[in-house]
């Protein structure tokens, strides 16, 4: 009884390892039933720490993705990505701003809304994130927001009465001549806002986007059914709908014309507000110098110009709005785009997917201090009260189909320019403004 039990023993024994062997044959090396791990190679301008950080905590329990990220100097990300593809040897994904979008949306390969519904991504990401979304599907997963928001020197408004940045551009315009100083010479020796000129005002482009994004001007639509994008710039210029009042006059204008006129008049020496000139410094400096009240940049700014200057007393707010207007601003945003001729899209999906759902946002978010361009995360409280401010300020971001950053700052400033310098009239330069984004979107 006692040899049958030991036997017995030994085989139940050696059973249960050929089992152990089998299933470890099966399931650990490459049997059916093991999930693969979804893996990309990724270009991008965003600093590889920040990506490869984000990686690491995806991962600290074990490898859910694998990312070869890839850092390119912005300078010459576009330029070889597009010889990368010429050659075949491309990435798999990119991760690009909002303005390379329509430059590059031929070489991406949407996210058909079979994969990703339309409803589920326009609940899942702010407005703003609608400008990835085509006609075909998505083109960009989003990853972050950069709104611009207003810093303001706390010591100008102490000395000035003024108990608190104004919410609106009326607020901003009555407080200007208790905030403005210049001399018997009209030299201008503290300035209000760094509105008028366009050569040193930092970020005018983005300005004036906010601008014209709160009368309801999106610089550019697109056809729904062609997808084609051209230019509503002149937008209302010259027709009574979409009229409104001046700023400055109070008369009934154009929402287009009352944009310009409002921005152009800080620059106008026979205007009570005279506030900005060419010959000024850059309107960065200027705020660092302690001599400029409200400067107008991006959330990201905030450590640059703590850093530069750390006894400037500054804070932040959100930019003014108008009274019955569209409370929008500018917002640069980032996503993740798969690469058309990638032969890995389902490993880019898969990569993109656990990159953007709401852990890896809420890690990106704290990583990079920027709001999370969720939804879900921006419901709840923020952790400072600069932070408050950019998760406002991020709800209210929105882009627009930028041709080419760099071509289109041109035709921004020539635009500015045309105007302050009196070489045409208001209505002339931005049919001319008009005429050349037209031609840029043609060219694309």
């Amino acid at each position: 009884m006692k040899n049958v039990s030991i036997f017995q023993m030994v085989f139940l024994a050696v059973f249960i390892l050929i089992a152990i062997v089998g299933i470890a044959v099966f399931a650990g090396f490459g049997g059916s039933s093991r999930v693969p791990v979804p893996r990309a190679t990724i270009w991008g301008t965003v600093p590889g720490y920040y990506i490869n950080e984000m990686v690491r905590n995806i991962n600290i329990r074990s490898t859910v993705i694998e990312v070869t990220y890839i850092e390119k100097d912005p300078e010459t990300f576009q330029a070889e990505f597009v010889n990368a593809l010429a050659e075949g040897v491309g990435p798999d994904a990119v991760l690009l701003t909002d303005d390379m979008l329509y430059s590059q949306k031929n070489k991406l390969q949407p996210i058909p809304y079979t994969v990703f519904p339309q409803r589920d991504y326009l609940n899942t990401f702010i407005d703003g994130a609608s400008i990835f979304a085509s006609k075909d599907g998505i083109l960009g997963v989003p990853l972050s927001i950069d709104p611009m928001v207003m810093y303001y020197n706390k010591n100008i408004l102490a000395r000035s009465a003024v108990s608190r940045p104004p919410s609106t551009w009326k607020e901003m315009s009555q407080i200007g001549p208790v905030i403005i100083k210049r001399s018997d010479t009209s030299t201008v020796l503290q300035s209000l806002v760094p509105f008028g000129e366009y050569s040193n005002v930092k970020n005018a482009k983005e300005i004036l986007a906010t601008l014209f994004f709160q009368t309801g001007n999106n610089i550019t639509e697109q056809n729904a059914m062609t997808g084609e994008v051209f230019s509503v710039i002149d937008k209302d210029l010259a027709r009574d709908s979409g009229a409104r009042s001046d700023v400055t006059t109070g008369a009934e204008i154009a929402a287009t014309e009352s944009v310009l006129n409002f921005y152009t008049s800080f620059a106008n020496p026979s205007k009570p507000l005279y506030t900005w000139n060419r010959s000024l410094p850059n309107s960065e400096n200027m705020f660092l110098n302690g001599d400029l009240a409200f400067y107008f940049g991006y959330a990201s700014e905030i450590q640059r110009i703590q850093d530069k200057n750390p006894n400037l007393n500054f804070d932040v707010a959100q930019i003014p709005q108008e009274e019955d207007g569209v409370p929008n601003v500018y917002g640069k945003m980032t996503a993740f785009a798969i690469v058309k001729n990638s032969k890995n899209f389902n490993g880019a999906l898969g990569v993109i997917s656990k990159l953007t759902e709401k852990a890896s946002i809420e890690l990106w978010r704290d990583v990079y201090n920027l709001p999370p361009v969720r939804r879900d995360l921006l419901a709840e409280p923020a952790k400072d009260p600069y932070m408050t401010v950019f998760y406002r300020s991020a709800i209210q971001s929105k882009s627009w189909h930028d041709p080419s950053p760099a071509e289109s700052d041109v035709v921004f400033r020539d635009m500015i320019e045309s105007i302050t310098s009196g070489r045409d009239k208001l209505s002339n330069a931005v049919g001319d403004a008009k005429l050349k984004l037209d031609n840029l979107l043609k060219s694309k």
